[in-house]
This record gives structure tokens, sequence and C-alpha cells, in this order.
């Protein structure tokens, strides 16, 4: 027996002991389940070519972006773009708000996804601001950043992402970034490491951001009345059950976690077998602050 297949079984046999095994049955797809043109085999394949969107310049920021339009997304104030391969490290990007987020490793990857998953977020960027230090050897050197944090309340927080082993160095940094007039620029300077960008905050993250772009707000408030009258602690399964679309209730769940009105208190990825409860108030996700 694979690795694989046997966790697939012990997830099977956990959902069974949770009294989830419905969602593993062969389930019959139904409604907005079905993918559109593919329920009849005689229909015949017509390619479309997809609408070609013109650039559009981007306005003044004293005038109103039109939502409707695509802009072009920017790297923000970036000091620097760092080159996208790597033979050592995993490179790549996100997009935030329209500005490309670069990440330089994996925990810079998931520390990033963590940022961009809290509601308290207002601007989010890459490789900058530049701060300068006075070293050991009597010498005045640079140091960029790996985030720059703007919260909705003007605060600005710079991050620093570093594995847990080298937290000594990087702590006696940024002290001496601090003691710079160059770091009058933000109001905190932070160190992240992989107990803050932690592998299951990184999925748990993706999948908030999959349902801000993907949910209907028909479900959500829908499930919003339901779980409202729910008490205590409930499996997230359980509101997998009796739904027309198994899908659409997904999204739905991890927009209301999103928000704040379902909330978990074990930091762990979130399955089908997480105890969820409901908060009346809402507020920010307790899942990636």
């Amino acid at each position: 027996m694979s690795v694989i297949f046997a966790r697939s079984v012990s997830r099977r046999l956990k959902r069974k002991r949770a009294g989830l095994e419905f969602l593993d049955r062969p389930r019959r797809r139904l409604g907005d389940d079905r993918i559109s043109g593919m329920q009849d085999a005689s229909l015949r394949l017509t390619p479309s070519a997809h609408e070609r969107r013109v650039l559009q310049p981007r306005p003044p920021e004293r005038r109103v972006p039109n939502p409707d339009t695509w802009y072009r997304p920017t790297h923000g104030p970036a000091a620097r773009v760092p080159a996208k391969k790597n033979v050592k490290t995993a490179r790549g990007y996100t997009l935030f708000n329209n500005v490309i987020v670069h990440h330089e490793s994996e925990m810079e990857h998931r520390v990033s996804l963590r940022i961009q998953t809290r509601n308290d977020v207002a601007e989010l960027y890459s490789q900058t601001p530049v701060f300068h230090y006075l070293g050991e050897d009597g010498n005045v050197h640079k140091h960029i950043t790996d985030f720059l944090v703007v919260y909705k309340d003007g605060w600005k927080q710079a991050l620093v992402v570093k594995q847990e082993r080298k937290r000594a160095e990087m702590e006696d940094l940024i002290e001496r970034i601090k003691a710079d007039p160059s770091s009058r620029f933000v109001d905190d300077i932070k160190l992240c490491t992989e107990k803050y960008g932690t592998i299951e905050a990184a999925e748990n993250a993706e999948l908030i951001r999959w349902s801000r772009e993907r949910h209907d707000q028909a479900d959500v408030d829908e499930l919003l009345a339901i779980v409202s009258t729910m008490k205590g602690w409930f499996r997230f399964g359980e509101l997998l059950r009796h739904c027309n679309s198994m899908m659409r209730r997904r999204v739905a769940i991890w927009r209301l976690i999103d928000l704040g009105f379902l909330f978990t208190t074990t930091g762990e990825k979130v399955t089908e077998l997480t105890w969820l409860a409901f908060a009346p108030a809402g507020g920010p996700t307790g899942l990636c602050g």
C-alpha cells in the first residue's frame, strides 16, 4: 500500500468515525455543479477565441478608476525585482490589489499568503523599504526588507523573513536598523520565521483567497442564516450535509471564515473534521491573522 493511498484511507476512516461518511459517497452532479455544454455527447465542440482586452493607461490618482477596466499590474515601490528563477530557491509572485508581490523562497511565499488574507491589510509590497544601519565594522550598510505592510489604519510595518535558527542574528540587525534615521519611514519592523509562515496557515490562506474570488453572496447569506441558529461547536463537514451543491457550500463556508463569522482555535489546517463555532459579530479571521 502506498503512502498516499494509506493517508486517503485514514482520512476516510476518520470521517466515518465522525459521522461524515456521506462525504465519501459517490454523488451525481446536479444543478449548478454541471459543466455547461458537457451533458450531451452529440454536441460538437465549437472553439471560440477570447475577447482581446485593450490595455488602458492608468488613470491619475485624482480620478476614480473604472472597475471594469483591466490595468497592468505594477511592482509598486519595490527597490529591486528578483530574478524569476533560481536553482536553490522557490521564486515566484502573487497579486495583491493589482500589485505584484514577489517571494524568493517558499517560506516568504507562505508569509505573504498569510498577510494577504488578513482583513485589516490595505497594501502589501515586496522588496521595500530600503534601510541603512551601522555594522560591526563601523561602516554604513544597506538592507532591503522582504515586505512592507500598510494597514487600513495607516500603520506601516516592515517584515524581515528568515529561518528561526537565524533569529538572534536578525534581531540584532533589526535593532541596528531601528537606531538609524531611515527606520522612521515605518512604525515597526518585525521578524517572521517558519513558525509564522507555516504550511497549514498557507493552505488555509489559499482557500480564503479562493473564497473571496469565487463565492456567491446568496450562498453566503443562506449559510449565515443557518449557522446563526447553531449553538456550541460543530464540524466543518456538518455544514455540507443536506445542501444542493457541496462545492458552492464549501466556498460559502470559507467566505464566512474569512469574514470572521466562523472560527476555530486550533491553528491547524482546516478540514471536514475541524471544529468551528459561530461569532455573531464577525471580525478579522482567526486563521491567518
